[in-house]
């Protein structure tokens, strides 16, 4: 019988407590922007102790309904919270800058007698868009001489820099890549990328290229379509530049219609 009450006892005890947390944070915000970071919970009829919030290792926003005001900021460069919309379930910053980028951390509290306490955290990039779309510059030079036709495509500057995606007749060009550099005292960043085609004269027709920018849900442009004209020679096969075992390319039938010669690489 005593057993029997012990465990009844328990079981209240445990139904009691916090579960089920969940953080909603951006992955990428806007520089400039105001963002809400939220973070819901169940606290299964037990009393709330304390919500903090931290970027990184850094207390910078506490919620205590014991307290009065149950609000309390900590400063952080940079970081403004906005107090009036902020609450027990979320906070939201004013005017994020990029140095805010980083892991931001909901950590919430049970009162007594179990102070149960759940920690979730998630990454979050403050970005600057591009402003523009990417261009392509195109070098028919070679293609003139019987050699590969060479095209670049370039990103406005952007922090993060975006990711870049060739694509040929309006497909997709598998593997492409886009690298990133430094080119200015901001940081900002210029993606650039590579793409050569070999062996695309004679009856191959006009070739389409496209270079396609994207950065998180935040940017998505499209260059202008850049049509090109071989007017060589086709050759007897087509060649894909690539990697390979034995340090050559693969052999494509020359009357394989869209597969051209593709040789993605990096421009640092």
């Amino acid at each position: 019988m005593y057993n029997n009450r012990l465990f009844l006892f328990s079981g209240i005890y445990c139904s009691r407590s916090l579960s089920n947390l969940r953080l909603t944070v951006p992955r990428a915000v806007r520089v400039g922007h105001s963002v809400t970071l939220q973070c819901d919970y169940d606290l299964e009829e037990a009393p709330l102790y304390s919500v903090k919030w931290y970027r990184n290792s850094d207390e910078f926003y506490r919620y205590v309904p014991k307290e009065a005001p149950p609000t309390r900021v900590f400063p952080l460069p940079g970081l403004h919270v906005d107090v009036s919309v902020s609450n027990a379930q979320k906070v939201t910053l004013l005017a994020v800058g990029r140095p805010l980028s980083g892991i931001f951390q909901c950590e919430v509290s049970a009162d007594a007698p179990l102070f149960h306490t759940e920690i979730k955290s998630a990454p979050m990039t403050v970005a600057v868009v591009p402003d523009g779309v990417p261009t392509i510059n195109v070098d028919k030079a070679g293609l003139e001489r019987g050699g590969p036709l060479i095209a670049e495509c370039f990103a406005p500057p952007a922090s993060p820099a975006p990711n870049l995606t060739w694509y040929v007749n309006d497909q997709r060009v598998p593997g492409s890549t886009s690298s990133s550099i430094i080119r200015d005292t901001e940081l900002l960043e210029t993606a650039n990328s590579r793409l050569e085609l070999t062996g695309v004269g004679g009856s191959w027709g006009a070739i389409r290229l496209r270079c396609e920018a994207t950065q998180f849900r935040l940017y998505r442009a499209n260059s202008l379509v850049v049509e090109v004209k071989p007017d060589t020679p086709q050759p007897a096969s087509v060649l894909l530049m690539g990697p390979s075992t034995n340090g050559g390319g693969w052999i494509i039938p020359s009357g394989a219609h869209l597969f051209f010669v593709l040789f993605i690489g990096a421009i640092w």
